[in-house]
């Protein structure tokens, strides 16, 4: 092999074939172990990332002791705010987390987006927002309430002012409106025709199907 190669090459061009060899075998050998050693890093770096993320996801704010800085990384949370939060606390002290709705500027919609980054203590959230809803709760009259019962069928037709009214959806000037409709066109032909008569429509008439006679 090597007689073959000198009766090809001159001894100079040996010596280049054999440089350039050389370093074509050193050049993969840095590039194989660059690549491992990236490779590494990269995965030194995602492993790093990651236990950042863990920590983060259950990092949690006490507003009994957080400091300014944490308190302004709460989302609608600015400096203004936060410094109105340690104010409230200094002067009051926190007796649950509920109490934030009283600083100025932090409303319900605020609380809620702050709630999962807050660490709870004293009342839930739940409990109070059971209570709030059940005090923001519209109240239904008396006179509500005993029409809604009230399913003695109505007869369109013969109906007085009085007991159209007990239809429900139907006040006094509906009930006047059904009665001035049947007289300028006649009888009610069919329960659905009283989707004709202005002021009553498809939800009305299905609320009273139960009830309407002809």
């Amino acid at each position: 092999m090597r007689s073959f190669i000198s009766s090809i090459f001159t001894q100079s061009e040996q010596k280049v074939l054999l440089f350039i060899f050389a370093f074509f075998i050193f050049g993969s050998l840095l590039n194989l172990a660059g690549y491992e050693g990236k490779k590494e890093i990269e995965q030194a770096q995602a492993d790093s990332l990651s236990q950042v993320l863990a920590i983060e996801a259950v990092l949690k704010i006490d507003i009994r002791e957080a400091e300014l800085r944490e308190l302004i990384a709460l989302p609608g949370i600015g400096e203004k705010r936060a410094s109105d939060i340690i104010e409230y606390r200094e002067k009051h002290g926190f007796q649950n987390v509920n109490e934030l709705i009283k600083i100025r500027g932090i409303g319900e919609k605020t609380y809620l987006r702050i709630y999962p980054s807050l660490v709870v203590f004293g009342d839930s959230l739940l409990e109070n927002s059971k209570a709030k809803s059940s005090a923001q709760k519209p109240k239904q009259s008396k006179k509500s309430e005993a029409k809604s019962l009230d399913n003695t069928p109505v007869n369109i037709n013969t109906g007085s002012l009085e007991e159209l009214s007990r239809l429900s959806g139907i006040g006094e000037t509906k009930a006047q409106a059904i009665i001035d409709y049947r007289e300028t066109h006649g009888a009610f032909k069919s329960r659905e025709e009283l989707i004709n008569v202005p002021g009553i429509g498809l939800k009305t008439l299905e609320k009273n199907l139960d009830k309407i006679q002809l």
